[in-house]
């Protein structure tokens, strides 16, 4: 499962990933951005999942970026988190998931204090080429600290998922009961069960008050039966 956590704590989304028109120019959003609950607050930036430190420097309109990578079931991903007003890792350093590494901040080409944040599904290059939706991966309510329980939003989606297929096989498990139900026949007692149930009745061994269960009624009368052939008579009605 692939498990990223937001880097903010209960962040807001500012700007989702896509198309999006920046003083009058469309320009394409390779990640998000997103900022802290209280506007213009300097947040602290967390690891969204165990990995290496592959950059911590100014690099162009990033501004101070850290970048991770990281190894999650036999694939590598490349975290991005941009326009840092300081950052506290370097590189070559494991860091765990939820591990402080920076503040927020708006160096580089921001126009305000917020993170820009990439997930690329493989190694960063020049012209973000593996860049991915972020929110495919997260939640922007959860927190290593405080939320610890909160599910991602990758593992919301397998949980959904889940829920779906067993959703299905017990819809064809149902149809396939009911199919069976109306092919069956419904059983009827024999004419001697129904007799022998009388001559129960007629000689005090059931009052009427006995459930008018078909099983029970059917059992009782073989087992007579077999009495009666054992005895070789006949009981009198």
């Amino acid at each position: 499962m692939v498990n990223f956590i937001c880097p903010v704590l209960n962040a807001r989304l500012t700007s989702p990933f896509g198309w999006r028109t920046i003083s009058g120019n469309k320009e394409w959003h390779q990640g998000i951005d997103l900022a802290s609950p209280i506007a213009g607050l300097k947040a602290p930036i967390y690891a969204s999942a165990d990995g290496v430190v592959s950059r911590a420097q100014v690099l162009s309109s990033y501004g101070n970026v850290v970048m991770i990578k990281h190894s999650i079931a036999g694939k590598t991903y490349e975290t991005n988190y941009a326009h840092l007003d300081s950052y506290s890792v370097k590189v070559g350093q494991k860091v765990k998931q939820g591990q402080k590494i920076g503040i927020m901040g708006m160096t580089g080409r921001s126009y305000g204090v917020h993170l820009h944040f990439e997930i690329h599904n493989g190694i960063w290059t020049s012209g973000q080429p593996n860049a991915v939706d972020p929110m495919k991966y997260i939640s922007l309510i959860n927190s290593i600290k405080e939320n610890g329980d909160e599910l991602t939003m990758s593992q919301y989606n397998e949980l959904k998922n889940m829920i779906t297929e067993l959703q299905k096989e017990n819809s064809e498990l149902k149809k396939q009961l009911e199919n069976k139900l109306d092919k069956q026949k419904v059983r009827q007692p024999l004419e001697c069960h129904k007799d022998d149930w009388s001559w129960f009745k007629a000689n005090g061994i059931s009052d009427g008050t006995n459930p008018q269960d078909y099983v029970t009624r059917e059992q009782l009368a073989t087992i007579t039966h077999r009495m009666d052939s054992f005895n070789t008579k006949k009981f009198k009605k």
